[in-house]
């Protein structure tokens, strides 16, 4: 029964990155935009910051890692945290704010950037 429900809302909802540039691009830029919802790894949280987001949120993928250790969860954390600094190295941003400005490829579908 679960799953049958789960697969009822699958599409359900608004896609993280088109919330994000509608949301960023509706708000005077001292707002703070936060995301969260598909954020799943470190290049999840540059694509949403690239994308408008000020701070970036995650908790199911902390939730296996919290039942084991302490340690397992500030491993999680290290690595999110090295696939950003990967990520924005790939499009030469040395900052958070250079990654903000980072030049970003519209396609027709937005796939690729996904989050």
């Amino acid at each position: 029964m679960r799953r049958h429900i789960a697969h009822t809302f699958a599409g359900w909802g608004i896609p993280t990155a088109l919330a994000l540039m509608e949301v960023r691009a509706a708000v005077p830029p001292e707002v703070l935009v936060f995301a969260s919802g598909g954020i799943r790894s470190g290049v999840d949280a540059a694509k949403a910051i690239r994308l408008g987001a000020t701070l970036v949120g995650s908790a199911a993928p902390l939730l296996q890692p919290a039942t084991d250790h302490t340690q397992a969860v500030f491993d999680t954390f290290q690595a999110y945290i090295e696939e950003l600094r990967i990520a924005a190295f790939c499009v030469g941003a040395t900052s958070l704010d250079d990654l903000r400005r980072a030049p970003l490829r519209r396609t027709d579908t937005w796939e690729y950037v996904a989050v």
